[in-house]
């Protein structure tokens, strides 16, 4: 699966064709790579609820999606769960400080991760 880590969009390529851009494309680079490890990337979302308000908290939510999308590509289900209900919670920064209740909801994700480990 490849995977774009940039500061306007974070998730899988959404390009339907593999192998390159189009001659017209709008993008000038190309910045799909491979997808990050799991956990990588919910340490990257536990240092962005720091900008969980306001503007930053729509940001927040779709890279919490984007990142449930690679815990089900990882076959966790309950992580990918506890993931939507972060996204949930952070779209509700947009008018309040719910930094909080996205640290637990962070934590309940790891949980979910160790309980599939054990």
């Amino acid at each position: 699966m490849l995977w774009v880590d940039h500061d306007n969009y974070f998730g899988p390529d959404r390009r339907r064709k593999l192998g390159g851009m189009r001659i017209r494309e709008r993008r000038r680079y190309d910045y799909a790579g491979s997808a990050p490890p799991l956990n990588t990337a919910l340490r990257q979302l536990r240092m962005r609820i720091l900008e969980a308000q306001g503007p930053g908290a729509g940001k927040l939510a779709d890279r919490a999606n984007a990142v449930a999308t690679l815990a089900l590509h990882h076959g966790e289900h309950d992580a990918a769960h506890e993931l939507s209900a972060f996204a949930a919670t952070a779209l509700r920064g947009r008018n309040g400080d719910v930094r909080s209740s996205l640290y637990k909801d962070l934590d309940r994700v790891h949980t979910a991760l160790r309980d599939a480990y054990h």
